[in-house]
């Protein structure tokens, strides 16, 4: 089967800390046609040695410094011009792209095989699963919880099976970072992640989401996080909303009736699944109404980052 070539887009602000796992593992990848792109958003650390170390290993590396600090959907413009791929992978600096074997990962990129298939969506959070989930502190428990409930109401509420596939019917809250390039728009919203599955939807592309969890996909590189971090994220996370509903989506319906489903069926795994995915409910809750009353651009937004 003929390869097609895949472009790894990293955006990166002071990764020093954890952008070394991401590169080896690229590094390491049984892949041939694909490429790995890291934008330097004003790193004030050890990002760029460790990056230029990758490049000196591998000509598929290479890395480009912005002139300013840029915000990630800005890196994530700069860099999908600057690719060579006619996929595109956007890997945030603190994920590790996980694949089991080549096989898999054959498997995983063969469903762009199907010219109607302009994307594949995130099909389970990057904090989930693992042995990694049970060693977590409670905040990273909540997130990765309340994360796969959020993901399992939308796959039973809006995808259709055909031949062993799961394929989005309506766009929802579906979160998309693997597309081909062609259909790529240019979004700088703090939700463009949302606003891509809108896009491949718009022009007449099918979007596909796996319901098995050892084919390949981005896994968090850390197993913990602070209750600061994880207020902020939902704050932003409330703010990209506003964005997105300010250009006439109605993301309400989906917001209540994930949260319904949240609170009755995160029970049915256990006390602990359903105390930690209602936290992660609470939180986000909370979140977007300081979100309401703040007046955040997309370049603010971005500083509402964790810290690694």
């Amino acid at each position: 089967m003929k390869q097609i070539e895949i472009s790894f887009i990293i955006p990166a602000h002071n990764e020093g800390k954890i952008i070394g796992k991401t590169l080896d593992n690229l590094y390491k990848l049984p892949y041939e046609k694909y490429e790995v792109l890291v934008g330097l958003d004003g790193c004030t650390d050890k990002t760029e040695d460790i990056v230029k170390s990758f490049t000196k290993k591998s000509g598929k590396f290479k890395y480009f410094k912005m002139k300013s600090r840029s915000g990630k959907p800005e890196v994530i413009d700069y860099l999908i011009k600057k690719s060579k791929g006619d996929i595109i992978v956007i890997n945030d600096a603190d994920w590790i792209f996980r694949f089991n074997n080549k096989s898999s990962l054959g498997l995983f990129f063969s469903v762009f095989d199907n010219k109607r298939v302009g994307g594949i969506a995130e099909s389970f959070p990057v904090e989930w699963g693992g042995s990694k989930l049970k060693k977590a502190n409670i905040w990273y428990k909540a997130v990765a919880y309340g994360n796969y409930f959020w993901i399992k109401y939308q796959k039973q509420s809006f995808t259709k099976s055909k031949k062993g596939l799961l394929y989005i019917n309506d766009p929802a809250m579906f979160l998309t970072n693997i597309f081909r390039k062609k259909l790529y728009k240019k979004n700088l919203s703090l939700g463009d992640d949302f606003e891509r599955t809108r896009d491949i939807k718009k022009q007449g592309f099918e979007i596909v989401i796996f319901d098995e969890e050892e084919m390949p996909r981005n896994i968090a590189s850390y197993q913990d996080i602070k209750l600061k971090d994880l207020v902020k994220q939902k704050i932003r996370t409330g703010v990209a909303r506003n964005q997105i509903e300010s250009k006439g989506e109605n993301l309400k319906k989906y917001q209540f009736g994930s949260g319904i489903f949240i609170i009755f069926n995160s029970w049915k795994m256990g006390f602990s699944s359903g105390l930690y995915a209602n936290l992660w409910l609470v939180i986000t809750l909370v979140g977007g109404i300081i979100a309401k009353f703040k007046k955040t651009d997309t370049r603010e937004g971005w500083l509402l980052r964790a810290k690694r």
